[in-house]
């Protein structure tokens, strides 16, 4: 039986960072089940979920993540996962892409839309561009959705709020990941 571990860090981006972590792991016999890493403007942030023999303790993951974390100026958090073997009903998944001229609430208003309606965020990426001084705004919402009568719900408040806070939105079902 396997052992979940999760870890958030964060720290000043530079070359090496994946390199090292993935290679503490990969000596501790452990292997990334999820996985989300990206640069955020200077920075560099990390969530990942790890699976590790059932032996492995999570004051030996410390220990050895402890070295280059201090090395590579990250700080961390380090947790053993009671969620990841918890599994929860299928559901629809779909993505919703908002674009506009930046101001606040964006984000706001389209996550408490789904909120409102059960609808599970597992993925959310925003970016804002300049073009001609005007401030762009993107956002990115990777949803779950429990039936067809909730998207058709959903559908309708997206467009109420397209209109209430002038951008343009779309909600598509999401190109699933096939092995």
């Amino acid at each position: 039986m396997k052992k979940f571990f999760e870890l958030s860090a964060v720290g000043q981006d530079r070359p090496g960072i994946v390199t090292g972590l993935t290679k503490v792991f990969f000596e501790l016999g452990c292997n990334l089940e999820d996985s989300s890493m990206t640069q955020l403007k200077g920075d560099f942030a990390i969530l990942l979920l790890v699976s590790g023999p059932a032996d492995k303790t999570l004051g030996e993951l410390q220990k050895n993540l402890a070295p280059l974390m201090n090395e590579l100026g990250l700080s961390f958090t380090l947790r053993e996962s009671p969620a990841a073997t918890n599994s929860l009903p299928p559901k629809l998944p779909y993505t919703l892409t908002v674009y506009g001229v930046d101001h606040p609430g964006i984000v706001y208003r389209f996550a408490k839309a789904a909120s409102d309606l059960g609808i599970n965020i597992t993925n959310l990426r925003t970016h804002v561009t300049e073009n001609k001084d005007i401030q762009l705004y993107s956002l990115t919402l990777d949803v779950e959705i429990g039936d067809f009568k909730t998207v058709q719900t959903f559908e309708k408040e997206i467009d109420a709020l397209k209109k209430e806070i002038q951008v343009e939105a779309t909600l598509n079902p999401a190109e699933t990941d096939e092995l």
